[in-house]
């Protein structure tokens, strides 16, 4: 059953949400892909509480756990508890430096690092958070599935945009390098990309999407900072062969006041999260 515990939830290994988790030789069951939570508690409990009644068995992370946000070290402590974490830029950008960040994201991943060096916190703590970091991988395989942060050819960095199906060099490069389905981040916006350069919104889909042995791009949509104008948190669940777009709402106005009250997160990060762009 899900729950949150204020403070350091997850650390321990049994606080936090959880799931139920298949024996040998069992179905996978149902997983719920989630990706760039963006620091943002508020959105990334509301999600996990929706996720707690969906039956999931496994929950995936495609990374960017931090930045822009204003609770990147109760976001690890509660991801810790994924079976997949991935490696997101902004994860990266914590670890070294923030490279190719606009001046809004790369103080705020400044603002993170000391959040996750606080001298009231014992260095234990600290150093799980960090060891958890730079241990997440880039990309993961499973059963002819994909999962990256950004893309199939590059997973960490590169975007993969709606627009981009006009783009058919990039395209054809990506979907040569995914055996059968690809889940990604990133971008968030979420959607499906066809190996035809179609792309389809969760609307234009109603929602769902069953998978048919046709190399499929997925983008699972941000929990934290979705851009497709719609400010509800975004994540997908992968029930067998068919994937399913979820919107949660969540307490947007909390999480908005904690960044006006940070001088080092700009207030559009906080705006931006009113009007989902």
């Amino acid at each position: 059953m899900f729950n949150i515990f204020p403070g350091l939830p997850g650390l321990s290994g049994d606080q936090g949400f959880s799931f139920v988790r298949t024996g040998p030789g069992e179905s996978p069951g149902v997983k719920a892909i989630i990706s760039d939570i963006h620091s943002n508690f508020e959105a990334l409990s509301a999600v996990l509480e929706d996720i707690s009644k969906q039956g999931v068995n496994e929950i995936y992370c495609l990374g960017d756990v931090i930045g822009y946000g204003p609770n990147p070290r109760e976001c690890i402590d509660q991801i810790m508890n994924c079976k997949v974490v991935l490696l997101g830029n902004h994860d990266q950008g914590a670890l070294f430096d923030p490279d190719g960040f606009n001046r809004a994201a790369e103080m705020a991943i400044m603002w993170t690092r000391q959040q996750l060096e606080l001298p009231s916190e014992t260095r234990g703590i600290q150093a799980k958070r960090w060891e958890f970091l730079a241990e997440r991988p880039r990309s993961f395989r499973e059963n002819g599935y994909l999962f990256v942060h950004g893309s199939a050819r590059n997973p960490l960095n590169e975007y993969v945009f709606p627009e981009d199906i006009y783009n058919q060099r990039k395209m054809e490069r990506i979907f040569t390098l995914v055996e059968r389905y690809c889940f990604q981040g990133h971008t968030h916006v979420p959607g499906i990309f066809t190996e035809g350069l179609q792309f389809h919104t969760p609307d234009d889909l109603g929602g769902a999407y069953k998978l048919e042995g046709h190399k499929t791009l997925c983008n699972v949509g941000s929990v934290g900072q979705p851009r497709d104008l719609d400010p509800r948190a975004c994540y997908v669940m992968l029930d067998d062969d068919t994937i399913r777009f979820r919107r949660v709402e969540y307490d947007i106005d909390t999480t908005v006041k904690k960044i006006y009250a940070i001088p080092e997160l700009e207030n559009f990060l906080g705006d931006r999260l009113r009007e989902g762009r």
